[in-house]
C-alpha cells in the first residue's frame, strides 16, 4: 500500500492518509494534521518534529501552542 501511495504522490497527485501507524505516517507524509477531540490541533512538518512529540500533541501531553514555529507546516 505504501508503494502505491508513493507512486501517486510522486506523480503529483495529492494523497490523504489517515492512520495511527506513526512509522508509516512519518515515512510517507509531507505534513501531518494532528486532530484532538474532533478539532485540528496542529499541522506539523514530520521532517522537523519527532514522532514522540507528534504523539504527545495528539494525546494532549504537549500543547500545540507550545511548539516552536519551525516544526509547524
Amino acid at each position: 500500500m505504501l508503494d502505491l501511495i508513493r507512486k501517486m504522490r510522486d506523480s503529483g497527485l495529492p494523497v490523504m492518509l489517515i492512520s495511527h501507524n506513526m512509522p508509516h505516517v512519518f515515512e510517507i507524509t509531507d505534513r501531518t494534521h494532528v486532530h484532538r477531540q474532533g478539532k485540528r490541533a496542529a499541522v506539523l512538518n514530520p521532517k522537523k518534529i519527532s514522532m514522540a512529540d507528534t504523539v504527545a500533541a495528539m494525546t494532549g501531553a504537549l500543547l500545540p501552542e507550545l511548539l516552536s514555529a519551525d516544526v509547524l507546516a
